[in-house]
């Protein structure tokens, strides 16, 4: 026990108060985990690659699901989408089967890997023609 968990515990009478004032402090620290977790959920993925992405999702939801807040694979997959830049808007093409998280993870590693060809392809046409004077 912390020294701030046990200076609450002061003035309780009985093991009954103890147990319902632990089972107070842990819950409320638990919904503070739950709620800060879920906000990080939230961040976009700006620069990292989609690898980096993906396992800052992963370790949010399997830390989510360590406490008891376990997030469906709707909201995972919803959670991998809405962080996304609009680059990757038309990646996911209509499909009559619902995507599982491995499916979109897979896509989106692909698209990361056809954006990266067409830079460096892009790359390779600008440099050339940038040494060239008249």
């Amino acid at each position: 026990m912390t020294s701030s968990m046990l200076t609450q515990m002061v003035g309780l009478r009985s093991a009954f108060q103890i147990w319902e004032k632990l089972i107070v402090y842990y819950v409320s620290d638990t919904r503070a985990k739950v709620r800060k977790l879920k906000l990080q959920l939230k961040t976009p993925k700006r620069d990292r690659t989609i690898s980096a992405y993906l396992l800052d999702i992963k370790k949010i939801i399997d830390s989510l699901a360590a406490i008891g807040a376990t997030i469906s694979s709707d909201d995972h997959i919803d959670t991998i989408l809405d962080g996304l830049s609009e680059e990757y808007d038309t990646f996911i093409t209509s499909r009559l089967d619902p995507y599982n998280v491995e499916d979109v993870e897979a896509l989106l590693l692909a698209q990361e890997e056809r954006f990266e060809k067409h830079k460096s392809v892009e790359r390779s046409f600008i440099q050339p023609n940038a040494n060239y004077t008249h």
